[in-house]
């Protein structure tokens, strides 16, 4: 936004040194008007987007309590079924990979977070919510609407000349309001209606109701809280899966190793649970090179100054955007992938879930998803390019679609082959 000191972190000292240490007046969030302004989207009350304050606390203590590490595991049955109905539906689907990644993430959100249970792509509330954080990280890019530079024009009258896109932003609000009180109410309506199904809903009205929160902001804190788990679970998660894909068709060498490593440690007969998590280094590595190499968020979702400081004789104002970018004196040769670089005890873990107080509430979750479906689709396919008529391999881009604040990999067709009729049949037996 213009007028705004922009501070870029270029080492992960200086992010530890501000975002960690000093995280009391670096926890805070200035974000566009088209997404903040109630006149506009009206996203004020998503949680990862609050500013640093009570509500902000309040609504991460009853997120707290559904995803610390334990609380997380209840997710692994879910998690693992949907892997395997993935490596089922990549035996035939033509869909879009990204397609049918959501659907898995999709399918164990809305039963963990709503306790409603996905059976088709094209189910409404999938759909719905799909683009309502589709249009979320479209809106949160600078240059993707005129408001976010000129803050001002969010009180332009609608009448005026050029404000096409504030109807835009109306839309957009109505259909966000349309999914999340939907979704909620669903859940509200099977309560009501006797169904036992658990949910991260039902749990969160049952222990807040014997607070002395309103029961008005009670609901409004519960609906801001589930749409954020969904959102901030879906496209980020799917975002890492696609990149992993991309990865492996562009350095099989490291497909080979980490398919190797299965093989030995686990053996042909059975597919990857969460028990072998652990002794899966090189997966795990891997995964981390993935996470690394193309960031999900690639500046991160920048923090926000909440008083003047003064770091390495650097003046930061009050109200500063902190971001940060790669940091060559922590990873050799950042823009090589290279997973065996996580084999170096001094070299750190890549910061994917954020810094500080504002580290991201889902990641025990992300982490597990992800997890177990590399694993599983190491274990059981041999990702290959597309080859074009002339029999040639079809190298796909590393470029990422502009649009967005998350980074999703231009279109691009993989081609699923079992690795032997046994993973055939293991595949088909998973479900």
């Amino acid at each position: 936004m213009l007028g705004n000191t922009i501070v870029v972190l270029s080492s992960a000292q200086a992010a530890v040194d501000l975002l960690e240490k000093r995280s009391s007046i670096y926890s805070d969030r200035l974000c566009p008007p088209m997404i903040l302004e109630p006149t506009l989207m009206d996203w004020s009350k998503y949680v990862a987007l609050l500013p640093y304050g009570n509500r902000w606390k309040e609504h991460r203590r009853m997120m707290h309590n559904w995803l610390q590490k334990s609380a997380a595991r209840s997710f692994q049955p879910s998690q693992e079924q949907q892997a395997r109905m993935l490596l089922v539906r990549l035996l035939t689907s033509s869909s879009p990979l990204g397609d049918e990644f959501y659907r898995t993430i999709a399918a164990t959100l809305l039963r963990s977070v709503y306790g409603y249970e996905l059976e088709r792509l094209d189910d409404h509330f999938v759909v719905g919510a799909k683009e309502a954080i589709d249009n979320l990280a479209r809106a949160a890019m600078s240059t993707n609407f005129l408001v976010n530079g000129f803050p001002v024009l969010a009180w332009v009258p609608n009448w005026f000349p050029w404000t096409q896109w504030k109807k835009t932003a109306r839309e957009f609000r109505e259909q966000k309001n349309k999914i999340m009180d939907g979704t909620f109410q669903w859940t509200k309506d099977q309560i009501a209606n006797g169904s036992n199904e658990p949910s991260i809903v039902r749990s969160l009205l049952d222990n807040a109701a014997k607070s002395d929160i309103r029961t008005e902001d009670l609901e409004d804190y519960v609906k801001h809280i589930s749409i954020a788990l969904f959102g901030a679970g879906s496209d980020t998660t799917v975002s890492s899966l696609e990149t992993f894909v991309l990865a492996m068709l562009l350095f099989p060498d490291c497909q080979a190793k980490a398919q190797e490593e299965i093989d030995r440690v686990i053996g042909t007969e059975r597919l990857p649970t969460f028990d072998d998590r652990d002794r899966l280094p090189y997966v795990n590595n891997l995964i981390s090179e993935v996470m690394r190499w193309q960031p999900v968020t690639p500046l991160a979702v920048p923090h926000a100054c909440s008083q003047d400081d003064v770091y390495r004789n650097y003046r930061i104002p009050q109200g500063a955007i902190v971001s940060m970018s790669r940091d060559e004196q922590v990873y050799n040769d950042p823009n090589s992938f290279d997973p065996s670089r996580f084999l170096d005890p001094n070299v750190p873990q890549i910061p994917a879930f954020g810094f500080g107080r504002r580290l991201c509430p889902g990641i025990h979750f992300a982490e597990a998803s992800i997890f177990i479906t590399v694993a599983s689709l190491l274990a059981a396919f041999r990702m290959t390019k597309e080859k074009d008529e002339n029999g040639q391999d079809i190298t796909p881009s590393t470029e990422g679609i502009a649009e967005s604040v998350v980074y999703h990999p231009k279109p691009f067709k993989c081609v699923f082959t079992p690795r032997s009729n046994l993973h055939r049949e293991l595949i088909l037996k998973g479900v």
